[in-house]
């Protein structure tokens, strides 16, 4: 079943603080996890860049994931790339 995202957080728009989405899920646009959040990296301008993710068995594996846009569903604790 595909996420309907609250709290829609895209290109232009800024995270206040990023650091209250470590521990969320990251999902693809199909709704298939990825991994878990541990750190939001902003630019210059506010916008989320990149998500540095645990995945894998125990989420010994750490990815930076390019973010282009990001929907958020503060319900399911869930960033959604899209």
């Amino acid at each position: 079943m595909r996420a309907t995202a609250v709290g829609r957080k895209e290109s232009g728009a800024h995270f206040e603080t990023p650091e209250q989405y470590a521990g969320y899920e990251v999902r693809d646009p199909l709704d298939q996890r990825i991994g878990t959040v541990e750190r939001v990296f902003l630019n210059g301008g506010g916008e989320p860049e990149y998500i540095r993710t645990r995945m894998g068995f125990l989420g010994k594996k750490q990815v930076l994931l390019p973010v282009q846009m990001v929907a958020v569903d503060d319900e399911r604790h869930v960033l959604l790339l899209r």
